[in-house]
């Protein structure tokens, strides 16, 4: 007897059909802004070991911004769309 016949244990919905690419694109995009972050890392501290910490405000606003968009897009992974499945 499977898990899937017992009574009382809930039975887990598969992934649905194309799950698959949108979350090697959800990694993909990951992966880039993590990239920019570090590079905006890096002309960060260059910029205040330089001297010039006028423009530091500005790059650590799009660094949130990024992060805020990292955060958006793990929402949208989270999702589950409301899909009624037709009783069997």
């Amino acid at each position: 007897m499977t898990n899937s016949h017992r009574v009382g244990v809930p039975v887990e919905a598969p992934p649905l059909p194309g799950q698959a690419p949108v979350v090697a694109a959800a990694l993909a995009i990951g992966i880039l802004l993590l990239g920019i972050q570090l590079w905006i890392l890096t002309v960060t501290l260059d910029l205040f070991l330089s001297g010039r910490g006028g423009q530091l405000w500005l790059l650590a606003a799009v660094s949130g911004l990024i992060f805020g968009g990292g955060l958006g897009v793990l929402w949208v992974l989270r999702r589950r769309p409301r899909v009624r499945h037709p009783l069997a």
